[in-house]
């Protein structure tokens, strides 16, 4: 993973608003209080907000953190988009909080090899954080510097499976291999019921084409496709194939070309169509609660001869929590706050209190009950049952969109394939 900005060029271009920054972040500074003596404090800014389920949710366990511990927290709340800005310029005036709470993103990857934040691997590893965490999660944290925070929220994109539709069809299991799913889907047609809805016009149909299109590709080869095009390699072009077959097996919903993400996530929510894939952001919105009752979670069928051994998806692995430099010489009091952020009891809390799909192994949570079944669901995915594809994101090119032309045309085109897919992808790469 490439980053390219310089703190120079940044911190520079902040000095202006340097004394803006510092004023309206000197609740954040404190005293620091140390591990000696008088009141400790930690300081906090955080991109998660009171009103929305991770601020309420954080400032929930900072009331029990200090009730328990007796170190205070103070938490400035920053609009997500500003939090960077924020950041920086407190750092350039030497106000920086101890904690920043934020997503993982171009911008917050420069603040390690910048010196803003400190490399969290020993903490990690020491403080016991590092064995409850998954592999992914840290790898997607590190790169040549070091790892860059405690990696804590993540997200996943399954496949979305309606078991009482399938139960109409006489299928009782979730296909485990694509004969199956092309299996299990002629039956769905059988009994009248719509197998796969696809959002074929826009980035739904965008994200399939990059889920099926490295079925066969180990991600090394596919993190250069993303970047630089060569759709029309054998492997990959085995991959898009795998579209054109459903297709032409009628397993889309009908009319997907002229199907989005809303006319998707509706035909499954309604009982039109038995499958979709969809993210964990879905899991608490519009899936009722009868949906839900009928509806498992698993990655996508395993293709014959296919790289990976499990049913695949996605996952990422978003936000969690940076130490400046100023934690360390607070680090006593953030080692608890830390140790108690990644309590079992805690982590179960934010499953079950604020439907959030975390970083940390399944069997850390394991036992986790939610008002949203599906989060539990979605929580249960991990790296031994689902294999996680190479996501996309960071590697297109930006500005890249095939959802509203190249996929829905394709999707439109009976008989056409994988061949012909591959052909429109990389002349958009070299348009």
């Amino acid at each position: 993973m490439a980053r390219s900005s310089s703190k120079g060029v940044r911190i520079a271009a902040l000095v202006g608003t340097a004394i803006l920054g510092a004023a309206g972040l000197s609740a954040c500074s404190g005293d620091g209080g140390g591990s000696e003596g008088g009141d400790q404090t930690i300081t906090i800014l955080s991109s998660w907000a009171t009103g929305q389920a991770t601020g309420d949710q954080l400032n929930k366990n900072i009331e029990a953190f200090t009730e328990k511990t007796g170190i205070k927290v103070e938490v400035e709340e920053v609009n997500n988009d500003d939090v960077d800005k924020a950041y920086e310029a407190s750092a350039l005036a030497g106000e920086q909080a101890d904690i920043v709470v934020l997503n993982l993103t171009p911008s917050s990857a420069d603040w390690l090899p910048d010196g803003l934040v400190v490399d969290t691997e020993q903490y990690m590893n020491d403080w016991g954080i590092a064995d409850k965490l998954q592999q992914g999660a840290i790898d997607y944290w590190t790169n040549e510097n070091g790892v860059n925070g405690f990696p804590f929220i993540g997200f996943n994109w399954p496949i979305w499976y309606n078991m009482d539709l399938l139960a109409q069809a006489g299928v009782d299991a979730v296909p485990a291999t694509f004969d199956e799913f092309l299996d299990t889907s002629a039956k769905l047609r059988d009994a009248g019921i719509q197998p796969f809805a696809l959002g074929g016009k826009d980035w739904t149909a965008q994200n399939f084409i990059t889920w099926m299109g490295q079925q066969y590709v180990a991600p090394e080869k596919m993190a250069t496709v993303f970047a630089e095009g060569g759709w029309c390699s054998e492997d990959v072009v085995k991959g898009l194939d795998l579209i054109s077959t459903m297709r032409d097996e009628n397993v889309f919903i009908d009319d997907v070309a002229g199907y989005d993400g809303d006319t998707m996530t509706n035909a499954y929510f309604t009982g039109v169509a038995a499958m979709m894939p969809a993210g964990s952001w879905t899991y608490t919105n519009e899936a009722g609660a009868e949906v839900a009752a009928h509806t498992e979670l698993a990655g996508f069928p395993v293709p014959e001869g296919g790289h990976y051994t499990n049913p695949s998806g996605y996952n990422g692995h978003s936000a969690g929590f940076f130490l400046s430099p100023n934690a360390e010489d607070n680090i006593d009091a953030v080692q608890q706050f830390m140790e108690f952020m990644y309590s079992d009891e805690v982590l179960k809390g934010w499953v079950s209190d604020a439907s959030q799909i975390l970083d940390a192994k399944p069997e850390v949570v394991a036992g986790a009950e939610s008002e949203a079944p599906l989060v539990v669901a979605g929580g249960a995915l991990g790296e031994d049952n689902t294999s996680w594809l190479l996501l996309p994101d960071e590697y297109l090119p930006a500005g890249t969109d095939w959802g509203p032309t190249i996929a829905s045309e394709f999707l439109g085109q009976t008989g056409t394939t994988g061949a012909d897919l591959c052909k429109s992808l990389d002349a958009e790469y070299a348009n």
